[in-house]
């Protein structure tokens, strides 16, 4: 359970801490959920300082190098056939990750290889994060404990 804000981006930076060039991340969830939130954490661990640019109407934006940063949204997909005209594959190569917002509009498209994260609205306060690995990386880490709280909860941003 992700209780605040600050606990999104607090996940998402030790998310952004595990990644390694070649990682995909799919993200699902209903509008306003806080899959931009998580991807604002990870961009925060990989290249502090920089602030996430909502690609959903430009569909891709890249930051950064060493990794270079893949952040796709495919809300505004009208198919999945219009996947391919994003090239995110392309983008992908060298010592890039990515991420991808809305992933369950082309999830049949992504890598097998992949972490798969759902945020859901609970009652009150806070989502429901159901983390899926794919994979034997993922299903390592997941296997190591990576994903528990107490590896992430303690780099909370202050007042949140």
């Amino acid at each position: 359970m992700l209780r605040t804000e600050g606990e999104t981006l607090s996940f998402g930076r030790h998310v952004g801490s595990l990644l390694k060039a070649g990682d995909w991340i799919a993200l699902t969830g209903e509008l306003g959920s806080g899959k931009t939130v998580l991807v604002s954490g990870v961009l925060a661990s990989l290249h502090p300082g920089a602030r996430v640019r909502s690609p959903t109407y430009v569909l891709v934006e890249v930051y950064g190098a060493k990794p270079t940063v893949v952040h796709a949204d495919l809300f505004r997909l009208a198919s999945s056939r219009e996947y391919a005209g994003l090239g995110l594959e392309d983008l992908a190569e060298g010592d890039a990750v990515v991420l991808v917002e809305w992933a369950d509009r082309a999830a049949a498209a992504l890598p097998p290889e992949r972490l798969d994260l759902e945020l859901r609205y609970l009652d009150g306060d806070g989502r429901e994060l159901r983390i899926r690995p794919r994979g034997d990386r993922w299903e390592s880490l997941a296997r190591d404990g990576a994903f528990d709280r107490d590896r992430w909860h303690h780099a909370l941003y202050p007042g949140n």
